[in-house]
């Protein structure tokens, strides 16, 4: 295939416009003659966090305004047709994400081009974890991490409405005393994450309603893990969940977690067992 003229640009995190320090989270590829025009930002804040430290970010709205940088530019694609149109475009932009001044090349697949620019500038600091192996990632993430002290394993506690015990496999204490639940959300269809966020709903709101006898006041965090490309489920399942007193971190999102752990989590005694007392001895698991 003939090779176009194209032109890259960088997508760049600067929290202090005034010092031109920025770090890189994303790259833009437009090739007029193809009528391509596509952003791709990282999936995790980690070079922010190794450029900037891990604190005074909003991380919510950072990753707010790298999805928005991408929505903009999918729906401003047949606006953009020229280099002084992108040119235009990037001088508008007015929050802590910059796009550095278009840079030509040569185009061949521009969806290969765009992914290959991507792996080369930026990359993916954190490899995503396989359905089977999430609870054994994030195990070895809070060991890396070094706050296993603020980490208590394998958590019983009973749900009240439902009447029976449930086993978390991590827990932190915060002022409440929060269950980490891996939950895997492989369906394609976001209808099906749905649904299955529902049950956590149930059960994230009854343990929010009820004092525990041991831990006291509970909540529920889903670290959730969703198909590659799947920019719906999450919107959607975040939505079911925080209306009923969940948190949800994306599995890309660990980073983030561990440090609100890190930073507000108090070291935890070992204990000899975690049960609770429950009136029903029936388990289940994420």
């Amino acid at each position: 295939m003939k090779p176009s003229r194209g032109y890259y640009s960088l997508i760049q995190y600067c929290p202090d416009l005034g010092r031109f320090e920025a770090a890189n989270v994303g790259v833009l590829l437009f090739c007029p003659e193809r009528g391509f025009l596509k952003a791709r930002t990282a999936s995790t804040n980690a070079r922010i966090s190794r450029f900037f430290g891990s604190h005074g970010h909003d991380w919510k709205r950072i990753n707010v305004f790298k999805k928005g940088i991408e929505d903009r530019l999918q729906r401003e694609g047949g606006r953009i047709r020229s280099l002084d149109d992108l040119e235009q475009f990037i001088a508008r932009r007015a929050n802590r994400l910059q796009i550095t001044p278009p840079r030509a090349t040569k185009v061949i697949d521009p969806e290969k081009d765009l992914n290959e620019l991507f792996r080369q500038i930026i990359g993916d600091s954190v490899p995503r974890p396989s359905a089977k192996s999430l609870q054994a990632w994030i195990r070895d993430a809070i060991r890396t991490a070094g706050i296993e002290k603020k980490i208590r394993p394998n958590v019983k506690v009973e749900v009240p409405v439902l009447q029976k015990e449930i086993e978390v496999p991590f827990a932190f204490q915060n002022g409440r005393f929060n269950l980490l639940y891996p939950v895997g959300f492989p369906s394609a269809d976001p209808e099906r994450s749905v649904t299955k966020a529902c049950k956590f709903a149930v059960e994230g709101r009854s343990l929010h309603e009820h004092e525990d006898p041991r831990f006291g006041d509970l909540q529920l965090f889903v670290i959730g893990k969703f198909r590659p490309g799947d920019l719906d489920s999450p919107v959607r399942v975040r939505r079911v969940l925080e209306e009923n007193q969940v948190r949800l971190y994306r599995a890309d999102e660990l980073a983030m977690l561990i440090d609100e752990i890190r930073r507000t989590g108090k070291d935890l005694a070992p204990v000899e067992s975690t049960a609770a007392q429950p009136r029903s001895k029936r388990s289940d698991g994420p």
